[in-house]
C-alpha cells in the first residue's frame, strides 16, 4: 500500500513538474529579445535609472508588503520567491531541504520568501510552522516574480528585481549556483 501511494505521489509530482510551458517560454523569449533591443538603444544613464526604479519596487514591496513569519531582509543581494502550499505533495517533500538551506542563504545575503498558494494566510502560516521554517511568507505577488503553471516553483531575482532564473521549486536548493 505504501509503495502504491509513493508511486502515485511521485507520478503526480512528475506530471505537475513537466507541464508544457511552451507558451510561457515563447512569451519570455520574445520579451527578452524586445528588452535586449531596447537596452541597446538606451543610454547608460537611462539604464541606471531603470535599475534604480526596479530596486525601489523590490524594497517598497518588502517595506510595505503584508508578510507573516517575519519581514524579509532589505539588505539581501538576491531574493528567492518559493511558490508552495501545504496541500501539495511535491512541495511538502521539498520543504525540509529548503528549510535546511535557509541558514546558509541568510549568511550569503540571500532571502527566501514563501509565496503561499493555500486558501488562507492561516494555512500558509501553519505550513511554515509545521516545518519550523524561519523565512517570511506572503500571499501577495512580488516584484520580478514569474508566473507559474504549477507548484512547487521558484524565481530567483537580484536586489533590483531582475530575474536570474525561474522554474521548478528545486532551483531554490541550487541557489548557490545562481546567486553569485
Amino acid at each position: 500500500m505504501k509503495r502504491t501511494l509513493l508511486f502515485i505521489t511521485m507520478l503526480l509530482g512528475i506530471c505537475c513538474w513537466s507541464m508544457p510551458q511552451l507558451a510561457m517560454a515563447e512569451d519570455t523569449l520574445s520579451g527578452e529579445v524586445t528588452k535586449t533591443k531596447k537596452k541597446k538603444s538606451k543610454s547608460k544613464k537611462a539604464e541606471d535609472a531603470d535599475e534604480e526604479e526596479e530596486a525601489a519596487a523590490v524594497h517598497e514591496a518588502i517595506a510595505n508588503g503584508k508578510f507573516f513569519n517575519g519581514k524579509p531582509s532589505k539588505k539581501a543581494e538576491y531574493y528567492i520567491y518559493l511558490h508552495s502550499a501545504s496541500w501539495c505533495g511535491p512541495c511538502k517533500a521539498l520543504m525540509p531541504l529548503i528549510v535546511k538551506e535557509y541558514k546558509k542563504m541568510k549568511r550569503a545575503k540571500v532571502e527566501l520568501i514563501l509565496i503561499g498558494h493555500d486558501k488562507t494566510e492561516a494555512l500558509a502560516k501553519a505550513y511554515l510552522k509545521t516545518y519550523k521554517a524561519k523565512f517570511p511568507g506572503t500571499m501577495d505577488k512580488m516584484p520580478g516574480d514569474q508566473p507559474t503553471r504549477g507548484i512547487p516553483a521558484a524565481t530567483i531575482v537580484d536586489k533590483t528585481g531582475r530575474v536570474i532564473t525561474s522554474g521548478h521549486g528545486s532551483i531554490a536548493t541550487e541557489w548557490e549556483t545562481h546567486c553569485k
